[in-house]
């Protein structure tokens, strides 16, 4: 609050340019009319103020176990095969034979038609033959030669060439060099350079073919004579049959007077023989195999889930189907939250006064400047309003020195004194 207290200055006041100026009047009585102002405002004592919080994310782990299923492998026994000797009867038979003596043959002439043929020439049957050119190799040593290898074939050659691309003039790529420095080199020399031989399959040769085969004719000169039957003696015995009844005859024909009937079946004899002798087999495991034989490997065998009927459990193992895994989920999210606190304001009440000079009397008279200059010092505020310090024109002169205006005259410095003993006096 700016209150100042009011003294009568012996000054009067000239208006110039709206602003008012003080100076010594000769014979004047100095009167002041006053006005006070009252200016509200507000001052700010404290600022605006932010706060933020923050708040992290709220999550939780869902854990999700392995995944997994059992196989096995099943096998059976199967028992070996056992059995008691196996025993047959058997039979077999006597033959008897007889001897066939023809009688005398027809005299006949016989006549030699020869074959009727051509002849058809054929050329010589060929093929050609490629050989290889003949070569030998031939070892040499290769001063700093470097050394590459095929990696398909494997073959190696030397070169005196360290950047060398791995491609020969046929276009043959993939050569690595291994090694490098004092090395041996393998020169393969050609003998003989590759030729093609016509190898004879068959030589040309001349066919006979037989358009009509050779044939004999017989005339007869003089009639055959008949044959004579001997008597039936014993021959064999037949091979050993398990069916008793008596077998045809070995030669399939029968009546006395045919000349190919010449063996017969005669008395029949028996035995009894073991075919079979008493045996058991080992057994046997067999192994499981899904939709397949069965397998007397193990390493062959199927692991299945399913339990095939009928089989017994070999072993167990456990596949896993998919791993355990752990899930982060987000519960509620990360937040940030911010507090705005306003600024702070406070309310400033400024009082001040504004006074102007009224003369009374012009007929007084100042004896000096100085005099009037020291009266109206006197007699000023003990300090001066804002208000009336912006209503004097500041004309530009140093330290805020009023300088004379209209012919009205004001000290330069003579403010800056006045305040300046005013704040000694007070």
């Amino acid at each position: 609050m700016n209150m100042h207290s009011s003294t009568k200055i012996g000054l009067a006041a000239v208006a110039v340019a709206g602003v008012a100026t003080v100076v010594a009047a000769p014979g004047a009585q100095a009167a002041q009319d006053c006005k006070t102002t009252t200016v509200t405002s507000q001052v700010k004592v404290a600022d605006e103020k932010k706060t933020t919080t923050v708040t992290p994310a709220v999550t939780h782990v869902e854990h999700t176990d392995a995944v997994s299923h059992e196989e096995s492998r099943f096998s059976r026994v199967v028992e070996g095969e056992s059995h008691e000797a196996v025993t047959e009867d058997q039979f077999r038979n006597s033959v008897y034979t007889r001897t066939y003596t023809p009688g005398t043959d027809a005299v006949t002439d016989t006549i030699e038609h020869p074959a009727e043929t051509h002849t058809v020439e054929h050329p010589a049957e060929t093929h050609v033959v490629h050989h290889e050119a003949v070569t030998h190799e031939e070892t040499r040593v290769t001063e700093r030669g470097y050394a590459y290898r095929q990696k398909e074939t494997g073959k190696v050659r030397y070169l005196n060439t360290p950047d060398w691309n791995g491609e020969d003039e046929h276009g043959d790529k993939g050569w690595v060099r291994f090694a490098e420095g004092d090395l041996t080199e393998t020169v393969t020399v050609v003998d003989q350079e590759a030729w093609d031989e016509t190898v004879v399959d068959k030589a040309a040769w001349t066919e006979t073919v037989v358009d009509k085969e050779a044939w004999t004719e017989t005339v007869v000169i003089e009639e055959a004579t008949p044959a004579v039957f001997g008597p039936w003696q014993w021959d064999h015995f037949t091979a050993w049959t398990t069916t008793s009844g008596t077998p045809a005859d070995e030669d399939g024909q029968d009546g006395e007077d045919n000349p190919l009937n010449l063996s017969q079946i005669g008395e029949q004899y028996e035995q009894t023989v073991i075919t079979k002798e008493a045996y058991t087999a080992p057994d046997v495991t067999l192994y499981f195999v899904e939709d397949g034989e069965p397998t007397t490997n193990l390493a062959d065998a199927s692991w299945t889930a399913e339990v095939p009927e009928g089989w017994d459990l070999v072993d167990t193992r456990t596949v896993e189907d998919s791993p355990a895994s752990d899930v982060t989920v987000v519960d509620s999210p990360a937040s940030s939250v911010t507090v705005v606190i306003p600024a702070v304001y406070e309310t400033k009440t400024d009082t001040s006064e504004k006074c102007a000079a009224v003369v009374k009397d012009a007929s007084t008279k100042v004896a000096s400047t100085d005099v009037a200059s020291t009266k109206a010092e006197s007699e000023v505020p003990t300090r001066i309003d804002a208000g009336l310090a912006g209503n004097l024109p500041n004309t530009g002169g140093p330290n805020g020195a009023l300088l004379a205006v209209g012919g009205l005259l004001a000290g330069i410095g003579g403010i800056g004194t006045f305040l300046t003993r005013r704040r000694k006096n007070a």
